[in-house]
């Protein structure tokens, strides 16, 4: 049963709003329209991923996050790229630098990634998704069950 076309968007809130959107804007996310409050103030910000996908900047947020991996919530998001090395060489010519350094070669999926992390310590992956990866050859199986192969 396919109901949905794509996630839409996420929403994330953030403590520096301007800060944040410089921050989404060096991925290449261009702010697309804005909600004020009553006041006129930014209530949500949305920047373009692209024309399906975009990201929802609430502001005001309070406290620190902390990714342990064992808390009740979404983990981390994962933007896809063509080319890693490209992608790599746009963040540091942009000042975003790799959260953790990347590990040569291929990860367990048979994908290559690496992982950067926005102003609020929001976990980002950056995957370049192999056509032999698990999930490529899972998208190959369920279009041929759906027969759309």
């Amino acid at each position: 049963m396919d109901i949905f076309k794509h996630l839409g968007h996420i929403a994330v809130r953030v403590k520096d709003l301007p800060a944040s959107i410089a921050f989404y804007e060096k991925l290449g996310f261009r702010e697309m329209t804005r909600l004020l409050d009553d006041k006129g103030a930014p209530w949500i910000v949305y920047l373009r991923i692209n024309d399906d996908q975009y990201l929802e900047l609430y502001p005001d947020g309070t406290g620190t996050w902390q990714p342990t991996g064992k808390n009740i919530g979404i983990f981390h998001i994962c933007l896809t790229v063509d080319d890693l090395d490209k992608a790599e060489a746009d963040l540091a010519r942009n000042g975003v630098k790799l959260s953790r350094p990347r590990k040569p070669g291929k990860g367990i999926d048979h994908n290559r990634g690496m992982w950067i992390e926005d102003l609020d310590g929001n976990q980002i992956e950056i995957m370049e998704m192999a056509p032999d990866s698990i999930q490529a050859d899972a998208i190959r199986r369920l279009a041929k069950e759906a027969g759309r192969a």
